[in-house]
């Protein structure tokens, strides 16, 4: 049996508002992972409450979807499988040399870096574009247990993904010509 692991660490600019929101939105993905996840169909007015109580940054940020009960759905949509609402990763927010501008430090250990690339594009439009990047490691010496990957930010989309698929895209391409 291997262990693989996916590791990232980056920082990112950001004004106070968008670092207030990366914490909210931290908080608010270790609460409905660990708290809120599992709870009867009585518990939606528990789920609806804690809504309720985030921030009108927040709020806007990620309305509430008029055909679905989950307030939260719009917010969940930031993971593939919005069953497992973690980014699995620490964010701190840090001051520059000068301590004029924040900047978020985040790193993860089995991080969702698709969430986390989603999360930026709603959260640090002062940041983009913004690029960052992740390794794919395995504790055992396998064929396929390197690797890693990027992500590249814009308003209106993400690029990139694991280094894996774009050599097969780029493999594919040259040997089509061949």
């Amino acid at each position: 049996m291997a262990n693989s692991y996916l590791q990232t660490v980056f920082t990112i600019p950001v004004t106070s508002t968008e670092a207030a929101l990366l914490e909210e939105c931290f908080t608010a993905s270790s609460e409905i992972s660990n708290n809120l996840t599992e709870l009867p169909a009585e518990g939606m007015q528990v789920v609806k409450t804690y809504y309720a109580s985030r921030s009108e940054a927040f709020r806007i940020l990620f309305p509430q979807k008029p055909d679905e009960e989950d307030p939260f759905a719009t917010f969940l949509d930031l993971w593939s499988d919005p069953c497992m609402p973690t980014f699995d990763a620490d964010l701190n927010i840090r001051a520059d040399a000068d301590a004029k501008h924040p900047f978020a430090f985040i790193s993860g250990h089995e991080a969702d870096v698709h969430a986390l690339a989603s999360l930026i594009q709603k959260v640090c439009k002062s940041a983009l574009p913004f690029g960052f990047q992740w390794a794919e490691v395995c504790d055992k010496d396998r064929p396929d247990a390197f690797g890693g990957g990027y992500y590249v930010i814009t308003d209106d989309e993400i690029f990139g993904g694991p280094t894996r698929r774009l050599m097969e895209e780029t493999l594919q391409t040259l040997r089509a010509g061949a």
